[in-house]
């Protein structure tokens, strides 16, 4: 990415709730046969940049959207408090290979199974960038058949 990501950040509450949920919606009307369940508890205002947060949340549920399971909802959840902001998204479905996970954050990476066959490989690197320049990571975790992707990024 060159010199890195630059980020406008603000921090409003509103704002950012607004800001997920716009995506959520965005992507529950692209996709009207999926199920996306959204829950967010935003009690503190986090310094974002609202963008950037939209573009992570949108690479991480069209991700869960095209390798979960078709039957089972995709879950987001935000959290925003005293100690910081996570942003999780989970699908269920079969376990990602312990290899694949090791990468799924390197440029141009796919995994297995992708359903659609679109895009670069880069949704996930670009959303590890995101989440890098604020500050944050952004990790995976897969097992007993759910597959987790948590933005965590600690108060300043």
């Amino acid at each position: 990415m060159g010199g890195g990501l630059t980020l406008d950040l603000e921090a409003d509450v509103h704002l950012l709730e607004r800001t997920l949920d716009q995506v959520v919606d965005e992507l529950r009307a692209a996709h009207p046969d999926r199920s996306i369940v959204a829950e967010f508890s935003l009690d503190e205002a986090v310094p974002v940049d609202h963008g950037r947060v939209a573009q992570l949340l949108s690479n991480l549920i069209g991700n869960a959207l095209s390798y979960g399971d078709t039957d089972k909802p995709v879950r987001v959840s935000a959290k925003a408090n005293k100690a910081g902001f996570d942003l999780a998204v989970e699908n269920g479905g079969a376990p990602v290979p312990t290899e694949t996970l090791a990468t799924l954050f390197e440029p141009f990476a796919r995994g297995e199974g992708d359903r659609n066959g679109e895009g670069l490989g880069l949704g996930l690197f670009i959303a590890s960038e995101i989440a890098r320049a604020h500050g944050g990571t952004l990790t995976a975790t897969s097992g007993a058949g759910v597959t987790r992707f948590v933005f965590d990024m600690p108060a300043p």
